[in-house]
């Protein structure tokens, strides 16, 4: 890789500097983007024991599924001996080690007869007495487990897939994801509710470079460095040097321990000369969002952050999905349609200024005012391609005035202009199904915070916050076993709840 991308994650953020608008906003009115009563804070999850944890891991039983229908027992054409242990017992030593913070000490615990112990048992409860004593007396050691990594590798695109599938299945088991509209769509219910992010995973060393040289004892030295590690942004201007993954959750309302990890994969970052706009992360995004779609289609809230623009966000609104980020800094406002009424002879200038229906106005100080128009109900009307409707009444002195504008990707907007050979309205970019800056978008910012509060828990279950693996295949099935881990929990919290 070049010299710019292999900069030290320790180099000075870039600083962005925002541009004060030309015009003026009038003030947010009360409609039904309005919520009567704030969003309840929830009780707080208490702390698991690693043997709790570990117990919850072995208890799922969709872990051994996928173990025995992914992962083979033989390597293809390996006439050596078979491994040690099940598939299943490797696909736990990988999801412990979100457990205990790293492989050693996932070996360590596997040698404690409790541990092991527990392992056992789970396994006697799925795959039957034969299986559990079968078992060698102790767990892998770390040969057992880096042997078995490579074939775990070589079946990472099944093992994320099968995951996917099962992780999906567990949430509509538990109730989330439900087919039929839970809440309303201004303020959907929180299990209705799928919250995305982008992290940036740190590989197990900070060196950016393979080899360096010791001016004061002339020495040359060699160190391991991540292939697939670049440095990138994180927060917006914030810069780390590792490896781009994008994720998908769910959880459930006011319960602790029930977030569960839809959707995994890595962003493959490239370099600015090749990819300018740094759009890769919003491609995976999009096509995340889409197979969780696929596989929980009903009336569902998924909220991003600004790496969406809106050449992403219209696939998912037709596919009926109601797409909430923040509006993108810098935009500035689009003319909508110019309304005439003869029978009051007014005429109302309606724009698109950030991410709803303004009316475009001129001050006493001769300055450009956008008013923010009332919405009086959101419509969603379901076909070949989903629709969504904003139903405003808009102020008149002679009277209010009720229309209908569309707030998704309309036939009419995808016709190019002759002259730029663009679109004609990029209306997904200007207008935003819940405006951010509304109680209801406010309500849905706060949900990311599960995102980020579960990327902050992958850093922390992990010695010095760092993924014990290189690459992007490597940081990836790490995520996947820190997932199980996770989603294991939740699935036993929930059980014993009900």
């Amino acid at each position: 890789m070049g010299t710019t991308q292999r900069r030290t994650a320790a180099s000075k953020p870039r600083t962005k500097t925002k541009r004060k608008p030309d015009y003026i906003m009038g003030p947010v009115p009360k409609d039904v983007f309005s919520l009567s009563h704030p969003e309840p804070p929830g009780p707080s999850a208490r702390s698991l024991s690693e043997l709790e944890s570990l117990r919850l891991l072995v208890a799922n039983p969709d872990l051994y599924d996928v173990a025995d229908r992914v992962l083979p027992t033989r390597v293809p054409g390996d006439r050596g001996r078979p491994p040690a242990y099940p598939p299943y017992i490797y696909l736990i030593f990988l999801a412990s080690i979100s457990i205990f913070k790293t492989a050693e000490k996932a070996c360590a615990n596997f040698e404690e007869e409790d541990m092991w112990k527990t392992v056992r048992e789970g396994v006697r409860q799925h795959r039957g007495n034969v299986a559990a004593d079968g078992l060698p007396e102790i767990g892998p050691k770390r040969h057992h487990w880096h042997d078995f990594r490579v074939t775990m590798l070589d079946a990472l695109h099944n093992l994320r897939e099968s995951s996917r599938d099962a992780w999906i299945s567990q949430a509509l088991a538990q109730g989330m994801l439900a087919r039929k509209r839970r809440g309303s769509l201004v303020r959907p219910h929180r299990s209705q509710v799928i919250t995305g992010d982008g992290t940036v995973a740190r590989p197990a060393s900070s060196q950016t470079e393979e080899f360096t040289f010791d001016e004061k004892t002339g020495t040359r030295k060699r160190h391991r460095v991540d292939p697939d590690a670049t440095i990138q942004l994180e927060g917006g201007d914030r810069e780390i040097y590792g490896n781009k993954i994008v994720s998908f959750s769910v959880r459930d309302e006011c319960s602790p321990h029930s977030r569960i990890i839809l959707n995994v994969d890595t962003a493959r970052h490239q370099s600015e000369v090749l990819d300018p706009d740094r759009k890769e992360e919003a491609r995976v995004a999009l096509r995340l969002a889409m197979e969780i779609r696929a596989r929980a289609p009903g009336n569902h809230t998924v909220v991003y952050d600004k790496a969406w623009r809106g050449v992403h966000r219209s696939p998912l609104i037709r596919a009926g999905l109601l797409i909430f980020t923040r509006q993108y800094d810098g935009l500035k406002p689009q003319p909508l349609k110019k309304y005439r009424y003869e029978s009051t002879e007014c005429v109302h200038d309606v724009y698109a200024a950030e991410g709803r229906a303004c009316e475009r106005l001129i001050s006493v100080e001769e300055k450009t005012l956008y008013n923010p128009i009332p919405v009086r109900e959101v419509e969603y009307r379901d076909g070949e391609e989903s629709r969504f409707y904003h139903i405003l009444e808009m102020p008149c002195r002679k009277g209010s005035h009720v229309e209908r504008i569309p707030v998704y990707e309309t036939r009419e907007d995808r016709v190019l202009d002759p002259r730029t050979k663009r679109m004609r309205f990029n209306r997904a970019e200007h207008l935003r199904i819940i405006p951010p800056v509304t109680e209801a978008g406010e309500r849905l910012i706060g949900f990311r915070q599960d995102s980020e509060s579960s990327f902050s828990t992958l850093d922390e279950t992990h010695r010095l916050r760092r993924i014990p693996a290189y690459g992007a295949d490597g940081a990836l099935l790490i995520y996947i076993g820190y997932a199980w881990a996770r989603n294991s929990v939740a699935l036993g919290i929930t059980r014993r709840t009900r």
